[in-house]
């Protein structure tokens, strides 16, 4: 080879390289902050799966029979789970964003809002004060529904 093929070559090269950075620029996913839109989202998730379970027999019975320590082990291992889910899973659109430095705002959100869509689904349904008649077995139908609310609700959040 010569001087000039080498020199032909690397131009080649070079102007591959720049394609290959253009096209990788054009397919990188920019990671979003939390918005609006991602807020909905969580809602809809939590609206889908609350209703379902709160209007099921199955969930009545199994709160009313939990003592208060099963019910607070389910809301920290549903915390946990949830932690984990966001803190690990590769969810490429996702940019990471902390309260107090180590508390995801998706984990707050997602958790309050599936806190609430679950209780006003119990409501809603008129299943508290109607079925369900003290408030003691109120708060754990609560926590046993939002275990799959927040499911409904991260898991939308995160389809997108």
């Amino acid at each position: 080879m010569d001087r000039k093929e080498i020199n032909e070559l690397r131009q080649e090269i070079e102007s591959i390289d720049s394609r290959l950075k253009e096209i990788a620029e054009t397919l990188s996913v920019s990671k979003k902050n939390f918005n609006f839109n991602d807020f909905i989202q969580e809602i809809t998730g939590a609206v889908i799966l609350a209703f379902p379970f709160a209007a099921n027999a199955d969930i009545w019975e199994i709160s009313k029979n939990m003592t208060f320590y099963h019910a607070a082990f389910t809301f920290i291992a549903t915390v946990l789970g949830l932690f984990i889910f966001i803190r690990y899973a590769n969810v490429g659109n996702w940019k990471t964003q902390n309260l107090a430095g180590f508390i995801p705002l998706r984990l707050l959100t997602s958790l309050i809002i599936s806190l609430v869509i679950s209780a006003l689904s119990l409501l809603i349904l008129g299943i508290y004060p109607g079925i369900i008649n003290t408030f003691s077995w109120f708060i754990k139908t609560v926590i046993l529904v939002t275990v799959f609310s927040v499911i409904g609700s991260i898991g939308l959040d995160a389809a997108k």
